[in-house]
C-alpha cells in the first residue's frame, strides 16, 4: 500500500508539473469564465448601442424594405399589423440598393395580397422574417373574406383564441428542465477521459521507450506502479475538473443577474443532490476502469509514436458510449439505452442521462454500478499482468486480444505471476 501511495504522490506532482496541464487548464478556466459572463457581454453591447436619448433600440421590423405594386394591400394595412413604421421603396432597384449598402436586411416586394418577392443578400438558416410578412398577409387576407360576408373579424378571434389552463403534475423526471446540464456533464466527462487516458497510456510508454520502467521495476512491483499511476491520473484529472467548475460556478454567482430566467431554469431546475451523487460516483468508476484499459494498452507497444494506433480500440469504444449517451438525451426510454445503461463500458455516461432525463429503480442503479465495479476490478487485475507482460517485450507492439490469450496461457503463468 506505501508502495502504491508512493508512485501514485510523485505521479500526480509530475501531472500538474506539466505544461501542457497547466496551460490546458487556465485556457479552460477561461474559456469557461468568458462563458459563464456571455450574459454581461451581451447587455454591455446591449447598452452601446441604445440611443444617447434614452430611446428604444431599433425594431427588428426598421430594418425590412417594401415595394407596393399593387392597391390590393395598403401600407397603413400592414404597418397596423406590425404596429410599427415601414421603410417604403418607390422600385425595386431602389430596393435592391439598400439592400446591397446595408441600409436595411430584408426586402420585399408585394405584388398584391397574396404574392410577395423577398430580396436579401445572405439568407440566415433560421431567419423567421419570411414567415412574418406571411403570416401578416394571411391575417389581412381573412379579415377581408370575413368583412366580405359580413362577419365581424374581432369576434371570430374572440371564439376562435380561446385561453386553456394547463396544470402539470410531474411525478417523476421532466427531461426539458435537465437537457441541457445533462449534455453539459456528458461533454464534461468525455473530454476527461480522452484527455487523461491519453495521459496515462503515454507515460507508461514513455517509461518504456527510455528503459526508465525497468529500474522502477525492480524498485517495486508492477501493480504498484500501474495501480498508482492510474489513481494519480484519475485524481489528476479530478482536480482539473473540479477546478474548472469551480471558476465556472464563480462566473455565474458574479453574472447571475444578468441571466435570464429561462437559462437559469434550464441549467438548475434538473440539478438535485441524488443526480450529483450518481453523476460522480458514475463517473469515478467508469474513469478508473477507462483508465485501467489505457494504461495496458501503454505497455504493449515499444514507442510512445505507437500510443495512438494501440489505444485506437479503446478510444472508439468510449466513442461509441459518448454516441449513444447523445442519443439517449432525445430518447431516454429507448431499448438500446436502457441496454446501454448495464454495460459496464457505456454505463459511465448512459446512466447518468437517463437519471438525469427519467426514473431510474434503484435496483438498476445497483445492478449497474455493481456491474461496473466488477467490471473495474477485474481489468485491474489483467492490466496488472499485461503491464507486467509488457514490461518484459521490446519487440512489435502486442494487440490487446493477443495479450489477453497470452497472460492466461499455461505456458506464460509463470511470467506474468
Amino acid at each position: 500500500m506505501s508502495n502504491i501511495l508512493t508512485v501514485m504522490n510523485f505521479e500526480l506532482k509530475s501531472i500538474f508539473r506539466k505544461r501542457s496541464v497547466i496551460v490546458t487548464t487556465i485556457i479552460m478556466a477561461i474559456f469557461v469564465l468568458v462563458a459563464t459572463s456571455i450574459p454581461t457581454i451581451i447587455n454591455l453591447f446591449s447598452d452601446d448601442n441604445s440611443s444617447i436619448d434614452g430611446e428604444m433600440p431599433v425594431s427588428s421590423m426598421q430594418s425590412v424594405g417594401f415595394v407596393f405594386e399593387s392597391d390590393s394591400l395598403t401600407y397603413d394595412e400592414l404597418s397596423t399589423y406590425f404596429n410599427s413604421e415601414l421603410l417604403i421603396y418607390e422600385n425595386e432597384d431602389s430596393l435592391k440598393t439598400a439592400i446591397n449598402d446595408e441600409t436595411i436586411n430584408n426586402g420585399y416586394i408585394i405584388s398584391d395580397s397574396s404574392t410577395i418577392t423577398s430580396i436579401v443578400i445572405n439568407k440566415d438558416m433560421y431567419s423567421t422574417t419570411d414567415q412574418m410578412i406571411v403570416n401578416a398577409l394571411q391575417y389581412i387576407n381573412r379579415n377581408k373574406a370575413l368583412l366580405a360576408m359580413d362577419i365581424d373579424p374581432a369576434q371570430v378571434d374572440a371564439v376562435s383564441y380561446q385561453p386553456v389552463m394547463v396544470n402539470e403534475i410531474i411525478l417523476g423526471k421532466d427531461a426539458s428542465s435537465s437537457f441541457l446540464l445533462s449534455y453539459i456533464l456528458m461533454f464534461a466527462v468525455y473530454m476527461l477521459v480522452i484527455m487523461y487516458g491519453a495521459f496515462v497510456s503515454t507515460s507508461v510508454a514513455r517509461e518504456k521507450d527510455n528503459r526508465t520502467m525497468e529500474i522502477l521495476i525492480t524498485s517495486t512491483s508492477p501493480k504498484a506502479l500501474i495501480i498508482g499511476k492510474v489513481f494519480a491520473n484519475a485524481l489528476g484529472g479530478l482536480i482539473q475538473f473540479g477546478i474548472i467548475i469551480t471558476v465556472g460556478l464563480i462566473g455565474y454567482l458574479l453574472n447571475q443577474h444578468n441571466y435570464p430566467t429561462e437559462i437559469i431554469q434550464m441549467v438548475f431546475a434538473g440539478f438535485s443532490w441524488d443526480a450529483a451523487l450518481v453523476f460522480v460516483l458514475f463517473t469515478a468508476v467508469g474513469y478508473t476502469l477507462y483508465l485501467f484499459l489505457y494504461a495496458s494498452l501503454g505497455s504493449l507497444v515499444s514507442k510512445v509514436e505507437d500510443v495512438g494506433s494501440s489505444t485506437t480500440p479503446i478510444t472508439m469504444l468510449f466513442m461509441i458510449a459518448y454516441f449513444i449517451s447523445a442519443f439517449a438525451i432525445n430518447m431516454p426510454k429507448g431499448l438500446i439505452i436502457t441496454i446501454g445503461s448495464y454495460v459496464p463500458f457505456t454505463a459511465i455516461l448512459v446512466m447518468p442521462i437517463r437519471y438525469f432525463l427519467t426514473s431510474v429503480p434503484l435496483i438498476e442503479l445497483i445492478i449497474s454500478i455493481g456491474l461496473m465495479a466488477l467490471t473495474a476490478i477485474a481489468l485491474a487485475y489483467v492490466s496488472i499482468k499485461i503491464y507486467r507482460l509488457g514490461s518484459l517485450n521490446y519487440g512489435n507492439k502486442i494487440s490487446f486480444i493477443k495479450a489477453i490469450k497470452m497472460i492466461f496461457a499455461k505456458d506464460n503463468i509463470d511470467l506474468v505471476d
